[in-house]
């Protein structure tokens, strides 16, 4: 799924603002407790969460999204400032240990960028989430949606899926190149908040009922990033199949590849690399919530004595203004999640440079997408998208339908 994040927060203004958002906010003295967080994305725009933040004896940080649940490392306490990074992620969250107010540190981007963060102890009542009272009669929003996304001009298509308990909401939106992940928040004043951060998506959906069965609202990412959405319950939504949007030109003809090795050197991947072995190739990027999640599961799928058989490689097309740098960042994702096969550099961060590297193909529409070949190193299967562990029981559709192909392709 593309990236909608964007925006800027110039670091060297910080000082000034952090201490006007002191004079004027409010002091935590409590070690550990259930936070309301929250980044500034722009001067009107917030993006909520939750967390809970334990400052002795080691400092202790773990960020909610739902059933989701981060656990920030720790990395140094320079003087009163403590900072922490995301598990896997390019990111940092840095802040004062007294008075809770920071920034969070994005170095997803091809230049770093700062936003001011946030977090305190909610008033009593109020949901740590949100910082807002939640209906005590809500209208309810749970079920299956048929949503339509309108992005100016262009528009898209997705299913949205929301479960409700009392007038607290989670749920997901998957679309046809990759899910919105954990999804959480509640029902204030008839309107639907839901809310995710994970160190890449910064994400706020607001909605209101037009009638029983549809709602319509407003999607912000990111500083800049506003999307209008419209949603009509529909038990049967569904979307195009993930295995029909990409797909080989000629699917006799062997696969090339021109990439960086991780030591920054040329290399061709071609019809020797393939054979021998069914072999399943990753077209990701560190900068993607949705290939991180594939990417744990392949990691876990590679440790299973059943698919020991199967290559693995993936390819990163990274921001960053060299390659240098996108290698820098490759080799630090490769590290943290502990990747058990071997990584390539594709170029940048581009369906379009994506395209280029692997031109045996109509075109590469998203990220992730993964090819499986069989022993022959022909292409069998294409896959756009991922339904992450966020999407629930089609996470577990799509490992069944990942593994079903992975015995076929070890038997043949």
């Amino acid at each position: 799924m593309k990236n909608k994040n964007s925006g800027e927060f110039n670091r060297f203004s910080f000082g000034p603002m952090l201490t006007m958002l002191i004079c004027f906010g409010k002091i935590v003295l409590f070690s550990q407790n259930h936070f309301h967080g929250e980044i500034a994305m722009n001067d009107r725009l917030t993006v909520p969460f939750d967390l809970h933040f334990n400052a002795n004896p080691k400092p202790l940080l773990m960020i909610h999204n739902g059933n989701e649940t981060i656990s920030m490392r720790f990395i140094k306490r320079k003087k009163d400032t403590l900072y922490f990074e995301f598990p896997e992620i390019a990111g940092q969250l840095v802040f004062h240990g007294t008075t809770h107010r920071g920034y969070w540190l994005n170095l997803n981007k091809i230049a770093p960028k700062y936003y001011p963060f946030q977090f305190y102890l909610p008033l009593d009542q109020k949901n740590p989430r949100l910082d807002l009272t939640l209906d005590t009669q809500p209208s309810n929003y749970s079920g299956k949606y048929r949503v339509r996304f309108n992005e100016g001009a262009s528009s898209f298509n997705a299913v949205g899926e929301f479960e409700q308990a009392g007038s607290q909401v989670t749920g997901t939106f998957r679309t046809a190149t990759g899910d919105y992940r954990y999804l959480s928040g509640g029902v204030v004043n008839d309107t639907l908040i839901l809310s995710c951060f994970d160190g890449v998506h910064a994400f706020r959906f607001e909605a209101k009922k037009l009638a029983v069965d549809s709602i319509e609202g407003v999607f912000y990412s990111g500083a800049t990033y506003r999307a209008t959405w419209q949603a009509v319950v529909d038990t049967n939504a569904s979307l195009t199949s993930p295995f029909g949007l990409s797909y080989p030109i000629d699917a006799t003809h062997p696969l090339v590849l021109k990439v960086k090795t991780m030591k920054g050197k040329n290399r061709t991947l071609s019809d020797n690399d393939f054979r021998g072995h069914p072999t399943v190739i990753q077209i990701m990027g560190t900068w993607c919530p949705n290939c991180l999640d594939e990417t744990r599961y392949f990691v876990t799928l590679k440790q299973q004595p059943e698919f020991e058989d199967v290559r693995f490689i993936l390819v990163a097309f990274e921001n960053g203004m060299t390659d240098k740098d996108r290698l820098k960042r490759l080799k630090r994702y490769t590290q943290k999640i502990e990747l058990n096969y071997p990584a390539f550099l594709g170029g940048e961060a581009t369906t379009k440079q994506a395209g280029t590297v692997f031109n045996a193909l109509n075109g590469v529409f998203a990220f992730p997408t993964t090819l499986f070949l069989t022993k022959q190193g022909i292409i069998k299967q294409v896959h756009v998208g991922f339904d992450g562990p966020g999407t629930g029981n089609h996470f577990e559709e799509l490992k069944r339908d990942f593994e079903e192909l992975l015995r076929q392709l070890v038997q043949e």
